[in-house]
């Protein structure tokens, strides 16, 4: 038997250059395509360069210099595409930060990496619902003068204008403003010529992402142009991307999602970056693909989710969506009857599966347009050019036989240099071996946490993260497998996460999370191992007996039943929860950890219970 061990083709050649740069030999050759098209604005090639240019120029008239940190937290936006290549072209390390930050979680991570410069929009946009009001972000965090309180690195704010109303400038006393930048630029008659600095190295550290871990807090991991340019680079040539596409790209441009698979991946080979909207939104998703004509479509499970859902309330043709011919899926796999969905429905007959992870600039592995259809189905395909991927066992750093599982880990080009001024994290992720029979060579590894398996044609199977394999009475039982069988009732679960709680005897038992969908009624008081957490939202009381408008019911021993009758009985859940929403990550994952938080104390509670039953 082989050993689990592969090497990615080296004959595509790796871009050397800046990510600022390379926008320049993009717009010379395509200087009147549409780089970026949102529903307010379009910007070709041609004027993403010379905005990005003036811009750069008007944050180094400010004193900005480059390796300085500007945290920019803003959704979906033309500007921020602007201000993505204006940081890139002046060696300012980006870190983007989600919307959805709380004021203290802003703090942490404006301190951890001391910022000099904040970018904020005057609303910030969230997924379903009512946008943010910047101000009570920028009240609470930064001080009238316009620095932060109690941290004197930032100097500067910079406002961009997305309000749909009228905005009040007094409301953010000492900020700058985006447009003000740009237009003194042009009442310069363009006087100043932008330059590349000529101490920018393709190596160095343009993007600290805050990782959207489902397991712990975020981490700040450090990416540099060699590690997103070119992951954008092989990721876009294995889609056959060229020039006339048009990506419609759903995930957010604060995750390397969408900042790399959608922004960079475009960029890189002269398509067109079609925004939807400022977050995610299933009915402007489908609008946009219609009224541009994508040929690309991107997401996450949960997106692909939501878009079929709302595909019934709309009016076109089944031939609506034919302009798509490819499309990534990240986070996890899919089940074969959703992905045969998204073929019949979406007209996405080439959806490709991406794995990889920040760290990984994203992508490591992933299928291909000419791939087997079982391919797409079970695996995450093959390893991209210039990286290796090895397995190895979990008890040990030894390498393990095709078809055995064990941790899987990456190398190469697109690794990052490590988490900001956290040398002991960076050490427990990046392993450092000698190469064998040449002991002075060494070689980075990336620890994934991902547990999976190599078939004997190299493509990978993701069985499922280590953290969350639950190890009940000794027997590996994998959360993955129980998941997806429960996701093929897709007319009653709209969702399901399963985790490992503890228990005195077993060690750990499986327990399954579930959101049902909207029309689905679940009765009260099924047993003492079932708990309803969901929200009691205006209008919604818990009933026992289905209205007309809900013809089904479904239980708690029904999901036990599909998961003993079609796996085994140790993977049935022990305890059920019926939750009205999962806590998601930036990128659409289900946070597991803090699924584990919350039942915790019921399986402990319940245990202690049924210990007092017992009798003396």
């Amino acid at each position: 038997m082989e050993l689990a061990h592969v090497r990615g083709s080296s004959k595509v050649s790796l871009i050397e250059n800046t990510i600022g740069k390379h926008l320049a030999v993009i717009a010379a050759r395509f200087p009147d395509t549409i780089a970026v098209q949102t529903d307010k604005a379009t910007l070709t090639y041609r004027q993403l360069d010379e905005q990005s240019d003036a811009l750069a120029l008007s944050l180094s008239n400010l004193g900005l210099q480059p390796c300085e940190r500007i945290a920019a937290c803003l959704g979906n936006l033309a500007e921020y595409v602007v201000v993505i290549y204006a940081c890139a072209k002046l060696g300012l390390i980006l870190a983007p930060l989600n919307p959805a930050y709380t004021e203290m979680q802003m703090i942490a991570a404006l301190n951890h990496i001391s910022v000099a410069c904040v970018v904020l929009s005057v609303e910030l946009s969230l997924p379903y619902k009512a946008p943010r009001l910047a101000k009570d972000h920028f009240s609470t965090v930064i001080s009238e003068k316009g620095r932060l309180k109690g941290m004197p690195s930032l100097r500067h704010v910079l406002m961009i204008n997305n309000s749909t109303t009228k905005c009040d400038r007094e409301d953010f006393p000492g900020a700058l403003w985006y447009d003000d930048l740009l237009d003194s630029y042009q009442n310069r008659g363009r006087g100043q010529i932008f330059e590349h600095s000529p101490t920018l190295k393709p190596t160095d550290i343009i993007n600290i992402q805050f990782t959207s871990g489902t397991t712990s807090a975020p981490k700040a991991a450090c990416l540099t142009h060699i590690n997103i340019l070119n992951n954008a680079l092989l990721v876009g040539r294995s889609m056959e991307l060229t020039e006339i596409d048009v990506i419609c790209c759903a995930p957010p441009l604060f995750h390397c999602f969408g900042i790399v698979l959608g922004l960079l991946a475009a960029m890189v080979h002269g398509c067109t970056l079609l925004i939807p909207s400022e977050s995610f939104n299933s009915k402007a998703v489908l609008d946009a693909v219609v009224k541009y004509k994508a040929t690309a479509l991107y997401g996450v499970p949960t997106m692909f989710l939501a878009e079929l859902d709302e595909l019934p309330k709309r009016s076109e043709e089944q031939n609506a969506f034919s302009s798509l011919r490819t499309g990534l899926i990240g986070g996890s796999i899919i089940a074969p009857a959703l992905r045969e969905r998204l073929q019949k429905e979406l007209h996405l007959s080439k959806l490709l599966n991406v794995y990889g992870m920040t760290e990984s600039s994203p992508v490591a592995c992933m299928t291909r347009l000419d791939d087997k259809e079982e391919t797409h189905h079970y695996t995450v395909g093959s390893v991209l050019p210039h990286t290796e991927i090895k397995i190895v066992s979990r008890d040990s750093p030894q390498t393990v036989l095709k078809g055995e599982r064990g941790e899987l880990l990456i190398s190469g080009y697109s690794l990052m240099k490590g988490y900001w001024e956290d040398d002991q994290k960076t050490a427990d992720a990046l392993i450092i071996e000698s190469e064998p029979g040449a002991p002075r060579k060494q070689k980075t590894w990336l620890r994934t946490g991902d547990e999976a398996t190599m078939r004997s044609d190299g493509t990978i199977e993701i069985t499922g993260r280590i953290k969350d394999i639950i190890i009940r009475g000794g027997e590996n039982i994998y959360p993955a497998e129980i998941e997806n069988l429960l996701l093929l009732q897709r007319d009653l679960v709209s969702s399901v996460a399963v985790v490992g709680l503890p228990d005195d005897y077993y060690g750990e038992v499986v327990s399954a999370f579930v959101v049902a969908q909207d029309n689905i009624t679940i009765p009260q008081g099924q047993d003492d191992l079932t708990f309803d957490l969901r929200e009691k939202a205006a209008g919604h009381v818990p009933s026992n007996t289905p209205s007309r408008a809900q013809e089904k019911v479904l239980t708690s021993e029904d999901i036990r039943n599909w998961v003993r009758t079609r796996l085994s009985r140790n993977c049935s859940p022990k305890f059920v929860f019926w939750v009205s929403q999962m806590p998601l990550t930036t990128s659409g994952k289900i946070e597991k950890y803090k699924l584990r938080e919350i039942g915790k104390p019921f399986s402990i509670n319940t245990e202690l219970e049924r210990s007092r039953r017992m009798p003396k």
